[in-house]
């Protein structure tokens, strides 16, 4: 009786491999590519907590951090985005019973920089200001979780963090300098409302930055008037805190818009 043989492995095609840079091009092939030259109009003032009780109230309640997560958070944030800088206002220490605190812009050793979040949650204030995400269906996640900012020219100083987007000088090609700005306010609590106040770090008017934002933006029937005007209602929202009293509005100098669906 002659002895079975045993079956030949099922033959495999040869793997495909992708690299950093082929996902990279497949994404920006996937969406649209927004370039904004910008130049703040009016000051823009910083509202991340200073000191590690700050920080920590911000990283629990924000971040909704706990435990080890909670103080690890606090340590990177005062390491990696606060950093050394003295945070005394003009005039001494605050009244601990009137404030709120001390705020400041995120900065590294490089200077002060605004996160990739900041021009993004402004531009989905924007749509939907605009009437965007009910009036285009699936819009919002295109946006938001298809969407991603970075640094780009005068503001990328760091490419190993292209989310950090550098605010500089207005006529120097150097970091901003920053100033301390009290600001008044009123809270309410258990004994009634009461005047408070906090001490932001602002840069001035005419600090300039530049970054681009991608998205799927096949949804839209006039992508190029529509994607315009997500722009210039974002300019007039502004970037960073106390926008209540028009702090962070920014003008738009030049704006690039390519690979918009045909």
């Amino acid at each position: 009786m002659k002895a079975a043989t045993k079956p030949k492995p099922d033959s495999k095609p040869d793997a495909v491999v992708f690299n950093l840079a082929d996902l990279r091009k497949r994404y920006e092939d996937l969406t649209v590519s927004v370039i904004a030259q910008c130049t703040f109009a009016t000051e823009s003032v910083g509202g991340q907590p200073a000191g590690p009780d700050g920080v920590r109230a911000f990283a629990q309640h924000h971040l909704e951090l706990k435990g080890k997560e909670l103080e690890d958070a606090v340590k990177r944030i005062l390491s990696e985005e606060i950093g050394e800088r003295d945070i005394t206002p003009e005039g001494g220490e605050l009244k601990e019973k009137l404030t709120y605190g001390i705020n400041v812009i995120r900065r590294d050793a490089i200077g002060p920089w605004l996160g990739s979040w900041m021009p993004k949650a402004c531009l989905k204030a924007a749509a939907s200001r605009l009437g965007y995400f009910t009036g285009i269906r699936g819009l919002k996640g295109d946006m938001a979780e298809f969407g991603s900012v970075q640094a780009v020219g005068l503001s990328l100083r760091d490419d190993t963090h292209p989310e950090r987007i550098y605010l500089v000088d207005a006529e120097k090609n150097i970091p901003v300098t920053t100033y301390f700005k009290r600001f008044p306010g009123r809270v309410s609590g258990p004994s009634g409302s009461k005047s408070i106040i906090h001490d932001s770090e602002c840069v001035p008017p005419g600090t300039r930055f530049a970054f681009e934002y991608r998205f799927k933006g096949d949804r839209f029937t006039k992508p190029q008037e529509q994607v315009a005007d997500l722009f210039a209602v974002a300019m007039i929202i502004g970037l960073g805190s106390v926008k209540a009293v028009d702090c962070g509005k920014f003008s738009i100098n030049s704006l690039t818009i390519s690979n918009l669906p045909k």
